[in-house]
C-alpha cells in the first residue's frame, strides 16, 4: 500500500506515471511506500517516499511536494542520505516545476529527477530526455573529451559557426585534423550534431539552438580544471587569462577575491614551472596566485585576458556562498543559456 497522500501528491505521482510510460515506452510500476524508518525527520517532512521500478532497475521516487526553498545542493545531499540507506535503488527527484537555473544545477550534480510534461533525467538508466524526445542511439558512458568540449563550447559562445569541418576546426584551434575529426564522431554519439561527407569533406552540422544544445550537453561536461596549485607569482603572469572567482569578479559584480586566479594549459605547466621555478616551495613574503591548469588552453576561448565564460561557469565548483552561486547564475545568463 502507498502511503497517505495529499491531493497534490496524487497527482503528482500520477503525472510523473504518465510522463515515464510516454517517453519511455515502458511502464513506471509503482511498488508501496519505501522504507523510512531510519531517516532523520526532517527528510521525511520533506518527501514522501515511494518504492517503484523503471526499465527493470529498482527506485525510489522522492516526491518533493513539501521542499522549503532547498537548493539543488541541498537536495543532493538529501538524495545521498536516502541512497546510502537504499543500495542498489536509482533515488528519483520527482518535483511539478523547475526553474532553468535549479535544473542546470540539479544535471550538474548528477541528481536524477523528473518534471512531468517537462524533464525526465535519469543518467543512472542512461536516459536523458526532454520534450517527448526519445534517443534510439547508443552514447559513450563517460564524458566528453576535452577536444570535443572544447568545440561544443566554441559553437555556444559563437566562436564558430553552425557548420563547419575537422580541417577549419584544426586550423583554428591547433589540434591536428584526426583529433578534430575524432572529436566530431564524439559529439555525434552523444546527438549534440550531426555530419555527412560531401565530397571529400565530413561537414558537421550544429542544428540545435543554443539553450536547447547546452541543456543536452551539460550532463556531459566537465571541469576543464586539472588541478590547482599556489605558486609564487611568475615574472610572465600577466600573458595567463584570469579565471576562478578572479575572473567571476571581472565579469560580475562579485567582490574580488585576495588572491588572484590564472589559468593555463595543463600541457604547458611542466615547461612553465621548470622555468620560473614554481615547483619549488614559496617564501612566506613572495606574493602568490592560484594558478589552475586546464585540459584544454583557455587561451583557445578567452578573450580580454579572461577565461571564457561557460568554462568559467564549468570549472567554478559548487559553493555554499549564495553570492558566488548567484554570480554564477548570471554568467549564464550573459551568454543567454
Amino acid at each position: 500500500m502507498l502511503p497517505i497522500l495529499t491531493d497534490s501528491e496524487k497527482a503528482l505521482l500520477a503525472t510523473a506515471t504518465s510522463h515515464v510510460e510516454h517517453v519511455l515506452q515502458a511502464p513506471l510500476i509503482v511498488d508501496g511506500p519505501a522504507a523510512s524508518a531510519k531517516l532523520p525527520a526532517f527528510l521525511t517532512q520533506r518527501y514522501v517516499l515511494v518504492e517503484g521500478e523503471i526499465l527493470g532497475r529498482p527506485c525510489i521516487l522522492m516526491l518533493g511536494t513539501r521542499l522549503h526553498d532547498d537548493t539543488p545542493a541541498t537536495i543532493a545531499k538529501h538524495r545521498d542520505v536516502i541512497r546510502r540507506q537504499s543500495p542498489g535503488r536509482v533515488v528519483i527527484l520527482v518535483i511539478e516545476r523547475l526553474s532553468n537555473h535549479n535544473r542546470h544545477r540539479l544535471i550538474s550534480q548528477h541528481v536524477p529527477f523528473i518534471v512531468p510534461g517537462n524533464q525526465l533525467f535519469v543518467p543512472e538508466l542512461a536516459v536523458d530526455l526532454r520534450e517527448h524526445f526519445r534517443s534510439e542511439r547508443d552514447t559513450p558512458a563517460d564524458g566528453l573529451t576535452p577536444a570535443a568540449q572544447l568545440i561544443l563550447l566554441a559553437v555556444l559562445i559563437g566562436r564558430i559557426g553552425p557548420e563547419t569541418t575537422p580541417s577549419e576546426l584544426a586550423s583554428q584551434f591547433h589540434y591536428s585534423a584526426m583529433s578534430m575529426s575524432r572529436a566530431i564522431t564524439e559529439i555525434e554519439a552523444f546527438e549534440l550534431a550531426d555530419t555527412e561527407v560531401a565530397g571529400r569533406f565530413r561537414h558537421v552540422r550544429f542544428r540545435l539552438p543554443g539553450e536547447a544544445l547546452w541543456s543536452r550537453a551539460l550532463p556531459h561536461l566537465r571541469s576543464p580544471v586539472r588541478k590547482r596549485r599556489r605558486v609564487r607569482r611568475p615574472p610572465q603572469c600577466l600573458a595567463l587569462p584570469l579565471a576562478g572567482e578572479t575572473a567571476l569578479a571581472e565579469k560580475t559584480d562579485l567582490s574580488h577575491p585576495r588572491i588572484e586566479t590564472r589559468a593555463m594549459a595543463a600541457t604547458k605547466w611542466k615547461a612553465f614551472a621548470t622555468r620560473y621555478e614554481l615547483d619549488q616551495p614559496v617564501n612566506w613574503d613572495e606574493p602568490v596566485i592560484e594558478l589552475e591548469t586546464w585540459t584544454y588552453d583557455p587561451l583557445l576561448l578567452g578573450e580580454d585576458n579572461l577565461v571564457d565564460t561557460i568554462s568559467l561557469y564549468l570549472s567554478l565548483p559548487d559553493s555554499t556562498d549564495d553570492r558566488i552561486e548567484a554570480a554564477k547564475e548570471e554568467l549564464l545568463r550573459q551568454v543567454s543559456l
